[in-house]
């Protein structure tokens, strides 16, 4: 018996104070059992494949008054996690895009996963060494979740890995919209799937965290296939496609949920039944949804899936599947924060600032293809508009909300303000916090430079209410191109310092969110102040 990856952890919430988790693991023959203490835990199987099988192990800790910590053992390794206190706000990392959407672009980067290493110092590893070209970072309150904002893979490799895929994409485009899927595409798309987790949360210094801080995931196009739910109805809904979503969500159901078939995971969000996405549906027809959210002290946590129900020219989610998050939303007593996991921003420069980009620096027409999937794109306007309303109403409830974003691979500070006669200063603002990419190559030196001097400008999104991007402290640049994560840290009084870590900078860059009531922090370099 060996491992092939994991232990991966998962939070499948608090209840009764207790804090649950689960771990996966996938072994290459027989499992061996999970220790804690003296206890030898049993797993469920949850996919067997050729190349292995992946076993899941639940368990849980008592949450006392303070901070406190357990430990497991497998694979003749022990791991140990920290347990927030009962009451206690969870310190959290934020991390998106931990891949490469090319191999070209994987060939340019000399360490990979450089980043994973100052997220594992942060959370106070002292087998971490710093390197040249870390932001400068000495350990903090240790994590006890780690926010996967969306593509924790990157599957588009399939279309030259996978023969039969590679020959599927290069028919033209009505030929490819009518040809089957055959038994042998999909049992080649499960193996591909299957060996893409298995091969990139392997890697020591992705895994070390990974076994050590359970996450909250939710996916992104790149977890299924770049652009997945803006294609056009005649390509979105082939038969091949249709074996794409199959394996996919397969894939995300065990590796990022945990799920096994048939099962409800513990905090998802809406009434589908069990095992939804195993059911044959076009992208309109799909009702389900992989959306979970918890309640952590004083934080709640929504992320909402933006993939499962997307379609072109309609939706991003589902108008009832937007009630049930509301709705779970509003049940929420008691809270300070209200964290939403939107996987693209909400605040962003709009496709018609990008359409100058690409006249001014062509060449980048993948950042056309990306822009037709986000928020401020023509079809999405109105569900966006409704979204931003529904978060400013929590401030009645004395609830400050805060959108947490990545995909598009730079890091970023932005704002929405009421400025209606009714509103009331900071209880109007919601701050968009976007970090990406904990692994993909940022955009490049010119792209940033048209960002910053395109998007200079607020957006009106409607009477009295304005999006902006902010500048960050001790630089001109609203956008940051290094590779980055963002660190959530609460303090004592439940204001959230929030971190960004990027790659080529000596320190981090910090914004202070307040709970609604409490002055409002400035933007600032924590390295300075």
């Amino acid at each position: 018996m060996s491992i092939l990856m994991g232990p991966v952890l998962s939070f499948r919430g608090c209840e009764d104070g207790n804090w649950n988790l689960s771990a996966l693991v996938v072994f290459d023959r027989d499992p061996e059992k999970l220790l804690i203490g003296r206890k030898k835990l049993d797993s469920d199987i949850l996919w067997e494949a050729a190349e292995g099988s992946a076993h899941r192990f639940e368990f849980s800790a008592k949450m006392k008054e303070a901070e406190s910590k357990i430990e497991y053992k497998i694979g003749g390794r022990s791991y140990e996690i920290a347990v927030p206190s009962i009451s206690q706000a969870p310190t959290m990392a934020y991390a998106s895009c931990n891949g490469f959407s090319s191999l070209k672009l994987m060939k340019g980067v000399k360490d990979k996963n450089v980043i994973w290493k100052v997220m594992a110092r942060r959370h106070g590893l002292n087998d971490v060494v710093h390197e040249q070209g870390m932001p400068e970072t000495e350990p903090a309150r240790p994590y006890h979740l780690l926010l996967q904002g969306g593509d924790q893979v990157y599957a588009d490799a399939m279309w030259e890995t996978v023969p039969s895929m590679h020959e599927w994409n290069e028919k033209d485009w009505h030929s490819g919209n009518a040809a089957p899927l055959t038994p042998e595409m999909q049992r080649a798309l499960n193996a591909f799937f299957f060996g893409l987790y298995v091969s990139r949360w392997s890697q020591p210094d992705v895994a070390r965290m990974l076994a050590r801080v359970p996450s909250i995931a939710m996916w992104d196009d790149h977890d299924l296939i770049d652009g997945w739910g803006s294609y056009p109805p005649e390509r979105q809904n082939c038969a091949v496609f249709g074996g794409i979503w199959a394996a996919a969500a397969k894939a995300f159901s065990v590796f990022q949920q945990h799920l096994k078939a048939g099962e409800r995971r513990p905090g998802t969000i809406g009434q589908a039944e069990a095992a939804w996405w195993q059911k044959p549906a076009t992208q309109e027809e799909r009702s389900g949804a992989f959306s979970i959210g918890y309640v952590v002290g004083p934080t709640v946590i929504l992320a909402v899936d933006m993939r499962s129900q997307r379609t072109e020219k309609s939706r991003v989610v589902s108008e009832g599947h937007w009630s049930e998050a509301f709705d779970w939303l509003d049940t929420k007593q008691d809270i300070t924060h209200a964290l939403l996991l939107s996987s693209i921003p909400v605040v962003y420069p709009g496709f018609d600032t990008i359409e100058k980009l690409l006249g001014i620096f062509p060449g980048h027409q993948d950042l056309e293809d990306d822009l037709r999937d986000h928020w401020r794109s023509h079809p999405h306007k109105g569900e966006r508009l409704r979204l931003i309303y529904k978060l400013l109403a929590l401030s009645k409830r004395g609830v400050r909300a805060t959108i947490v974003s990545g995909d598009v691979h730079v890091a970023a500070l932005g704002a929405i303000e009421s400025r209606r006669e009714q509103a009331a200063g900071s209880e109007n603002v919601i701050n968009q916090l976007i970090s990406s990419a904990i692994v993909h190559p940022g955009p490049g030196a010119v792209v940033l430079f048209a960002l910053q001097h395109l998007f200079d400008s607020e957006e009106e999104i409607d009477r009295g209410l304005f999006g902006r991007m902010m500048t960050f402290p001790n630089s001109k640049s609203k956008f940051l191109g290094g590779r980055n994560y963002l660190s959530i840290e609460p303090d004592a009084v439940n204001r959230l310092w929030c971190n960004w870590f990027v790659e080529g900078q000596d320190y981090p860059f910090t914004k202070v969110i307040h709970p609604l009531g409490q002055a409002v922090g400035e933007v600032r370099d924590e390295g300075n102040s």
